[in-house]
């Protein structure tokens, strides 16, 4: 029996090697279809529809270039531009502007008009005024104003003495 045995076992060993040296050459010959497979891959053509695509996105990127490009100038020209009419304004008004210095809760002093229209004009009583004026006795003057004027509601509405209580 051992020797049956051992005659056994070494046909077996035999059927063994045979059987591992052939998946050793089927595992290499799939191993080289493979990689002939991922080359094949990674030079295959490109779709229709993704180069069409690809071309679409690139006539974008250039068009959001050039828009941007001319925002880009627009805004140097501006810029340019506002500094340019500061510099003009500047020279033609003032060279040193003041800002922020006039303060809107203060009183306003108004001149009255009538104390120049009484010196230039002889003879005309000013019985009514268009605005309050301190003349050297603190008397309130106003000038007088012709009808038509009076009748019209927005002229009536703003000036002192204009009431109908007062006509």
């Amino acid at each position: 029996m051992t020797a049956d045995h051992l005659r056994e076992k070494n046909i077996m060993r035999a059927d063994f090697n045979k059987t591992n040296e052939l998946l050793k050459e089927i595992n290499a010959a799939l191993q080289v279809s493979l990689e002939e497979v991922e080359e094949k891959y990674l030079k295959r053509e490109s779709k229709p529809e993704d180069i069409q695509m690809i071309t679409e996105l690139k006539a974008m990127l250039t068009e959001r270039d050039q828009v941007i490009k001319k925002l880009i100038e627009d805004n140097k020209f501006y810029q340019l531009e506002l500094v340019n009419r500061e510099t003009n304004f500047n020279k033609v008004f003032n060279s040193s502007p003041t800002v922020g210095v006039i303060n809107p809760l203060a009183k306003v002093s108004v001149r009255c008009m009538c104390m120049s229209s009484r010196n230039m004009t002889t003879g005309v009583s000013i019985t009514h005024c268009c605005v309050p004026c301190n003349s050297p006795k603190d008397v309130l003057l106003r000038v007088k104003l012709p009808q038509w004027l009076l009748q019209i509601p927005s002229a009536r509405s703003g000036l002192p003495g204009t009431s109908r209580s007062e006509r």
